[in-house]
């Protein structure tokens, strides 16, 4: 375990925001944390932090962070085409993606290159190119911070929905979790309803009928050609969710904007493409101060260097204007401000 005091926090969030938490506790193992939250007095003030890939402090933190960077993969069961793998918390989201697609386990490709941890995983309930987290989750394990006992929870009480859970709401700062287990397919069904996947497949592979690993190498194709990579430049990712509107809502937008890109859902309502709203809007590429939305894609905000989050901040509020100005649709955040 590591705990340091008036710790620099810019490594551990990908906006590389240069702020500061009173308090960085780093736990190697899920022992040493149930042995910590046992017996320390907790700070009121707390956050527990994955790979800081969601994340923009808007300020110095005058709590205590918390992590986990516990290790492992784990067969705990193989039944007929299925099989149900552990996972600990502090691995990497990608490093799992590349171990199923070489294990020829099928369910996650789709989500290859998201960065994070696997912890972050349910929470935020991440999702690509057709595919969510909640279609392969099956339980996960976690610790109570005030109490320090261990708990499991299933399915039906992780009330997932579009990036969102539990863990988000009524759980919310309430646990750390520890491991999560997935079910995966050995004879994969591949799920290609993101129109240009099947085709870079295709065309990346040489193959008619691409296989996982073909579908992992297309999308890391497609993600790396649109996105920035965080090493080099700092972001979030996708910093607003997509809108979801009703039919009236969409029916008066698309007679206003014709080329409205939109996806029908199945309750009868639209989720709009946020990106294509904020081009729409002429802010893509658009700068302000050291904050900008990137120049190739319009969703994503980036530090072009030395923004501080307020700086962040104030860019995003400007958009989310913009857009409810045009369009008469509000923008949520889907990266969480602290």
């Amino acid at each position: 375990m590591q705990s340091h005091t008036n710790q620099s926090i810019k490594e551990f969030n990908t906006f590389h925001i240069d702020a500061k938490a009173k308090k960085l506790v780093i736990f190697d193992s899920e022992k040493e944390a149930q042995d910590y939250f046992k017996t320390k007095s907790i700070d009121s003030h707390f956050l527990v932090i994955g790979g800081g890939s969601n994340l923009l402090f808007l300020s110095d933190f005058d709590g205590s962070l918390f992590k986990i960077e516990n290790k492992g993969f784990q067969v705990i069961d193989d039944i007929g085409q299925n099989v149900w793998v552990k996972v600990a918390a502090g691995e990497k989201w990608d490093d799992l993606v590349a171990w199923t697609v070489e294990q020829g386990y099928g369910g996650i490709e789709n989500l290859s290159l998201i960065p994070g941890t696997v912890g972050a995983a349910p929470v935020q309930n991440i999702g690509a190119y057709g595919v969510e987290f909640k279609d392969v989750f099956n339980g996960l394990e976690a610790i109570d911070i005030k109490s320090g006992d261990k708990r499991s929870f299933y399915l039906q009480e992780m009330n997932f929905d579009y990036r969102f859970s539990a863990f988000k709401a009524e759980l919310k700062n309430r646990f750390l979790i520890t491991s999560v287990i997935i079910k995966l397919n050995k004879f994969p069904k591949l799920d290609l309803t993101y129109g240009p996947l099947k085709t870079v497949a295709e065309d990346l592979s040489g193959k008619s009928f691409p296989d996982i690993s073909d579908i992992r190498n297309a999308v890391i194709h497609i993600r790396e050609s649109k996105l920035p990579n965080t090493d080099e430049i700092g972001n979030a990712g996708s910093f607003f969710k997509n809108p979801v509107i009703d039919d009236s809502k969409y029916q008066e937008l698309l007679s206003i904007f014709p080329n409205l890109v939109s996806y029908p859902l199945e309750n009868g309502q639209y989720k709009l493409a946020a990106a294509w709203m904020i081009e729409k809007a002429g802010l893509k590429g658009f700068q302000m101060g050291s904050a900008a939305t990137h120049k190739n894609h319009a969703l994503i905000l980036v530090n072009n260097g030395g923004a501080t989050g307020r700086e962040i901040q104030a860019l995003a509020e400007y958009i989310q204007q913009n857009i409810k100005d045009l369009f008469g649709v509000s923008l949520e955040a889907e990266v969480l401000m602290v």
